[in-house]
């Protein structure tokens, strides 16, 4: 099976257009068009995309273990303690949290 037809199988599956499966991945409508429809396969930018959108990248290439990734829902022990202590904050030190999560990823949507 090619990796067109198994992106066609993630469109059934999620019961995705390939518009949707496009602004999912952020890859331009073109692009993912051309990749569903056979016109090209993609290079590592658009591999790197797809697998943004939650697809198993050694499933699109073999055919081998599951269509999507899946993420643990375990968290280490450290993340335990990084929670239970955040929780405990009041208001003020968890907006003080925030913003200095915010300054070290750049992500200016996390602040409320």
């Amino acid at each position: 099976m090619r990796i067109s037809e198994r992106l066609k199988l993630v469109c059934e599956q999620n019961n995705w257009k390939i518009k949707d499966f496009a602004e999912i991945s952020g890859l331009p409508y073109r692009t993912m068009q051309g990749y569903i429809n056979g016109e090209r396969e993609p290079n590592a930018e658009g591999m790197s995309a797809i697998a943004k959108a939650g697809i198993n990248l050694n499933w699109l290439v073999s055919g081998n273990g599951e269509m999507f990734i899946t993420f643990s829902s375990e968290l280490a022990e450290q993340e335990k303690q990084l929670l239970t202590q955040f929780r405990q904050c009041n208001s003020l030190g968890k907006k003080a949290i925030k913003l200095n999560l915010s300054a070290i990823s750049q992500d200016a949507d996390f602040i409320e």
